[in-house]
């Protein structure tokens, strides 16, 4: 089998390129074909991956969320796709760890070569493909807004001191949502969506009954209340995501949410764009490798 291993080198802390020589002496002892792509631009893996698709059986992508973004962006404009598999090499690594891939490199490798591939959802905003989060409001801004200098520095806490800071931030904004026959009016502080139960290096456990093959996405609608209004997110995460009253829940295959040009809407940890929004799920849409653990209780 042929393998293309795309990377970013400025992922994270910037670590993964000191590991190349580990990954092909692993590969050396196989039969496979291992070649081997370093991101030179912003976009560049989406356009390789798209450019590259049909040569190759497996797409080995290291980097954090938004690299796999980006590959996974590229391959939904083909209709020959390879396998994904993900090397975690960014900060929060959701994608790595709800697929069920060791931070270690030599047991990322083994599992990669030994497993099989699962069938996973795709989800569309407007243009931008994403695989498991969809977020406005409160938070959703910490993961692209923090600069490289600090996460090379502070790593994962880089991120915590944001959002310790965007937690003292009134978020107030209008929108309109409409699934399953239904359209309701709703002022709020936070919008989050998410395929799995992980986002932001955390676990939701208590947040949805959702798989990664259902064809199904979720969207938590957070009611803006000025009193007890940070008390509530906290205890939110605090619960493992578990719904308070007063918030909205729903789960559909579509959604459509209209939104003033002010309101900005992050996917898998990137800025996506601004406004009013159409999501679409596409059921096992993608071949990726996960682990045994994973296939039986996520998909």
């Amino acid at each position: 089998m042929k393998y293309l291993l795309l990377y970013n080198p400025v992922s994270g802390r910037q670590s993964f390129k000191k590991h190349i020589a580990l990954v092909k002496n692993m590969f050396a002892k196989t039969e496979h074909e291992l070649d081997i792509y370093e991101s030179k631009k912003g976009n560049d893996l989406k356009e390789q991956a798209t450019k590259q698709a049909s040569m190759y059986d497996v797409f080995l992508v290291a980097g954090g969320d938004g690299t796999i973004n980006e590959v996974v962006n590229g391959l939904m404009q083909v209709e020959k796709k390879p396998v994904i598999a993900v090397i975690p090499g960014g900060t929060a690594n959701d994608t790595a760890a709800m697929l069920g891939i060791p931070r270690n490199l030599k047991k990322a490798i083994k599992l990669i070569l030994e497993e099989d591939p699962a069938m996973i959802d795709i989800n569309r905003m407007n243009h931008r493909y994403f695989i498991y989060a969809a977020a406005s409001g409160v938070l959703s801004k910490i993961s692209y807004d923090v600069s490289r200098r600090h996460i090379h520095k502070y790593g994962y806490l880089a991120y915590v001191f944001a959002a310790m800071k965007d937690l003292g931030k009134d978020y107030k904004y209008n929108l309109t949502i409409e699934c399953n026959e239904q359209k309701l009016n709703l002022e709020c502080m936070m919008v989050l969506g998410l395929a799995s139960k992980r986002v932001g290096g955390m676990w939701l456990s208590n947040f949805a009954n959702s798989k990664l093959n259902d064809g199904l996405f979720e969207f938590r609608i957070f009611k803006r209340h000025h009193a007890f209004r940070v008390f509530r997110l906290v205890s939110f995460f605090l619960r493992g995501g578990r719904q308070l009253k007063a918030d909205y829940h729903f789960v559909s295959n579509k959604f459509k949410i209209t939104a003033n040009n002010d309101v900005n809407w992050n996917v898998d940890g990137e800025f996506a764009m601004s406004g009013s929004i159409d999501i679409e799920v596409y059921q096992k849409a993608l071949p990726i490798i996960v682990s045994k653990r994973v296939k039986k209780r996520s998909f």
